[in-house]
This record gives structure tokens, sequence and C-alpha cells, in this order.
């Protein structure tokens, strides 16, 4: 029975990691969450809620989404719209599969087929369990680790529930992200992962990196009778364990590209104003203001909230190739909201179109509805 506090929240982290794997209806998810910002809403009238608890609420909501229908848990992974040229990955092909099922999986196709990548290749060792870092790739907002992590025959691999990454020079965090990660084809004992990080672009790339980890993985069931009740079953963790390299200084040549847009829109009665779009390989930010022309209350900035919602950006390179680039997170500012996106600028597009739920609250019956009533903002 796993009684420390800390392997207590690594657990809580490690079925949650679980539950990401498994393959959840998209329709029963989204109403899930429409489910529990109904509640969040009732809740609301009723009390009194500070203005910091607005973030919470709605990077919550966002983190329910990414979990339930982003990476590896939901059956409609964010692909491109069409079928991409095969390039050799290389030692990174067996990435490819969990870049298919990745929110940010068409940052790292973008970033791989264009060679904006660095290979590590790093491991460590404690007991039964090893990670290697395999490779990162990096820009003044976002920093992507692929990694492989490995158990003995003895247990087999659980998740790595929980990841962080340092300066090598200052332990200072680069920032706040999330994981994704896919069994391997060939057995229960191997995990291929991807760790993020997003940073807010005003401070340098550090020169060397600190990948901080722990492993869970199952501890074998000891009953030899088959007519006894199974226990519950029982996970085990890996000492802290850590992973340092340096940083190819290559990337930070690429700076962020900034797109001031001031688009004002109506949308539930609201009046919000899309003012910027910030563009670099790794993400795509786009910054919304909710009723610019006012001064506006937390219940008043809530419910512009629930009505402007973004669910992708439509990329079109110069020969007419559509990718889907996923929204992959969302901040709270004191006038409005900044949500992250996944980006293929690597493959230069000469056009992206951010789209947005048109009817606040109203059900379709197909998603081919859905979509032509769909909001769309050009951001170039």
């Amino acid at each position: 029975m796993t009684t420390n506090p800390e392997e207590q929240a690594l657990f809580a982290d490690a079925s949650q990691a679980k539950l990401e794997r498994q393959q959840l209806n998209p329709a029963d998810a989204a109403f899930a969450i429409q489910r529990g910002l109904a509640k969040a809403r009732t809740r609301r009238m009723t009390g009194h809620v500070q203005l910091k608890w607005i973030t919470a609420v709605l990077v919550t909501a966002l983190a329910a989404g990414w979990l339930l229908l982003g990476p590896l848990g939901g059956s409609t992974p964010q692909q491109a719209m069409y079928s991409q040229p095969a390039q050799n990955w290389g030692v990174l092909e067996p990435f490819r599969e969990l870049a298919g099922k990745d929110v940010d999986g068409n940052t790292i196709t973008s970033a791989i087929n264009n060679g904006y990548v660095q290979l590590v290749n790093r491991s460590v060792k404690s007991g039964i369990y090893q990670l290697t870092v395999n490779a990162v790739m990096a820009d003044e907002n976002k920093m992507i680790v692929l990694y492989t992590a490995q158990t003995d025959a003895s247990q087999e691999i659980y998740s790595v529930p929980k990841t962080s990454m340092v300066n090598g020079m200052t332990n200072q965090s680069l920032g706040n992200g999330g994981i994704s990660s896919l069994y391997s084809s060939n057995g229960k004992y191997t995990l291929y992962g991807r760790s993020t990080v997003e940073m807010d672009g005003n401070t340098p790339l550090p020169g060397q990196v600190k990948f901080n980890f722990r492993i869970s993985s199952v501890v074998p069931d000891l009953l030899t009778d088959t007519n006894k009740v199974k226990k519950d079953t029982k996970y085990q963790f890996s000492k802290p364990m850590e992973v340092s390299f340096d940083l190819d200084p290559k990337f930070s040549v690429p700076k962020t590209e900034k797109i001031k847009l001031n688009q004002l829109f109506t949308i539930g009665g609201h009046e919000v104003m899309l003012s910027e779009a910030e563009v670099s390989p790794l993400v795509t930010r786009v910054r919304f203001i909710y009723e610019p022309n006012q001064k506006i209350d937390y219940k008043t900035k809530l419910s512009v909230s629930d009505v402007v919602n973004p669910t992708e950006i439509v990329s079109t390179t110069k020969d007419r190739q559509k990718t889907l680039l996923s929204r992959v997170s969302g901040n709270g500012t004191e006038d409005g909201m900044i949500y992250s996106f996944s980006s293929n600028l690597l493959d230069a597009p000469q056009s992206l179109v951010l789209k947005l739920h048109g009817e606040p609250g109203k059900v379709y019956d197909d998603l081919q509805e859905a979509e032509k009533h769909k909001l769309e903002l050009k951001i170039k």
C-alpha cells in the first residue's frame, strides 16, 4: 500500500495518465466537460468568488478537454487534413505513432520533417527503471522532450506520472507543461513519451536543461491460488531521477512573429476582440480581450469565457495543403484569455484561420452541421 504523501500524489497522476490511454467517445467527453462547466456556473451564482479563481476554473476545463480529447485518449486524433509525404525519421521513427495521436503531434511532425530537432540520447538507470531522453526541440516559447521509459521484465511499466524541466545552471523551473505517452507495440515494458513546457518568451533559453522525472510500474500479483480474490493492484515508483543535456544554440535563432489583429466580433451577445497572435516554430498563441470598450466584473468575464470557444487553427501552405493546429492550453488574463495551439510555422504557412464555435449552447445533429456554423477569424 502506498502511504508516502508524495507517492500518493504521483499515483493520482499515474492513474490519470492511464485514463488518457483509454478509448473515450469524443461526444461523451465533450458532454462531461460541458456538464462540469454548467455545475461550476451554478455554484458561482450561490457564493462569492475571487477573480483569481476564474483562471483556475478555465484552465481546469481546458486541461480536462486536453486529457479527454487530446493526447492519446480520444478516438479522433488531431491529424493533418492531408496525407503527408512519408519521411524517414531515423532513430525517432518509434515516435511517429505517438505524434499521430498527440495534441502536439503536428508540431512534432513539422519540427522533425524540417530538421528542427536535436538528438540527445542520454540515459539514466535506477534499479529496474531506465529513461532515455531521445531528442529535444525548443524555441523561446516552448520546449518539447521526446523520451523512452523502460522497466525490466520483472515489472510492467505503468506510466511516467510527472516530469519537470529546469535550467541546468540556475535550477529555476522553465515553466508549466504536460505529458503524453504510448505503450511500445513490442511489449509492456516500454513507453514512448513526450513532455512539454510553455515559457513566456522573455527569458533566454538555457544552455543546459535538467529533465526530472519518476517512473511507475505494476507490482506483480504474488497470489498463486487462482480461486482467491485478486488483491488491489499495487504500484511502485522509482526514486527521483534526472537526465541533464546541453541545449543546441540553434534554437535561440528563430524569433516569435507577432501579428497585431484587433478584430472585433460579437458572440453570445458579447463584444470580443481578437487582439493579436504570436507564431513560433513550436506554438501559436492568440489573445482575446473581452468587452474591450467596457470595464467588466468577474461574472461578466466568466459569461464571455463560456461562449468564446476556439477549437483549432487551419494552416494552409503555398501548395494548398491544410493542417489542423490543435488547441493545447489556455490561460486567463485580466481582460480576457490567451490560448495556445500547435504550430507548423516551419512549413511556411501562407494562411492561418482561427475557428470558434459560432452559436453558444446550440446542439447540432452531426459534426458537419456544427462545422458549417463555426466562426472563422483570419490571422494571416
